[in-house]
């Protein structure tokens, strides 16, 4: 598999700097790690936001984490698309007799962000030991769903992101607010903001599928059909599918950077 060999010279190369992986993967836990903390303060000090507890905070923050790292270490090309049409990269891809998705796949993965991964998973491990959730088979499958959906959703984001690049090549701050912004609001339920926000992070950016919904059918509260919200996971794992459709379109309007 070609993808296969893309990850076998990107981790050879990540080898060759093993230090410099370790301690870019370490400052990355590190910041997360205070993220955490500001976070436990926050509900030290205020007990809970709306119904939502600490522990159900940080069962949110462990999903954003563990989908958002999967995607940027194995999807990062998206996310750095535009550097691919600045430096006149995309254009040897495109002539190659080869998938672009694979070559854009291939040509960034972040072993650094493993640190992250792994921090998401311990994170989540600790709030599902303290949550009084009451588990079922049904709930165990909604959960794996929520993290499967997160990463669909999250790497839908990044194929916007790359769909944009391709009429701005460079709008880093537009791209920021899409992606970091997502990020930070998928921290807390989606039910807390105002109806507009919520709006938007549920039927555009359908973050509430990994987000309230699914965890409201798993501690068992909202006010929603508990049918509708364990299957919320799927049907933002669909938010992938028009992302990826539009990018091909856009991407057969690309005539290049002249670089």
């Amino acid at each position: 598999m070609l993808y296969r060999k893309y990850l076998k010279n990107q981790f050879l190369s990540a080898a060759q700097y093993k230090l410099n992986t370790f301690l870019t993967a370490f400052a990355q836990v590190i910041i997360n790690v205070g993220e955490v903390l500001a976070v436990w303060m926050l509900f030290g000090r205020f007990e809970s936001v709306g119904e939502w507890g600490f522990y159900q905070s940080l069962l949110m923050m462990g999903i954003i984490y563990t989908s958002f790292s999967f995607t940027e270490c194995f999807a990062r090309g998206y996310d750095e698309f535009s550097k691919l049409i600045r430096t006149g990269q995309l254009d040897r891809m495109l002539i190659r007799p080869v998938n672009i998705h694979y070559q854009i796949l291939g040509s960034k993965i972040e072993f650094s962000k493993i640190g992250r991964i792994i921090l998401g998973i311990t994170i989540s491990v600790i709030a599902l030991i303290n949550l009084n959730a009451d588990w079922n088979f049904y709930k165990v499958l909604v959960l794996i769903a929520t993290y499967i959906c997160a990463i669909c959703v999250v790497f839908g984001i990044f194929v916007i992101s790359a769909t944009i690049s391709i009429y701005t090549i460079e709008n880093y701050e537009f791209l920021n607010i899409i992606t970091n912004g997502t990020k930070e609001v998928s921290y807390y339920p989606i039910n807390i903001y105002n109806k507009w926000l919520t709006r938007i992070f549920t039927f555009i950016i359908p973050v509430a599928c990994f987000n309230y919904l699914p965890l409201s059918f798993i501690m068992g509260t909202g006010s929603l059909p508990q049918w509708l919200c364990a299957v919320s996971p799927l049907f933002g794992m669909l938010f992938v599918i028009p992302c990826m459709i539009v990018f091909n379109i856009s991407l057969k309007k690309y005539q290049g950077t002249g670089t």
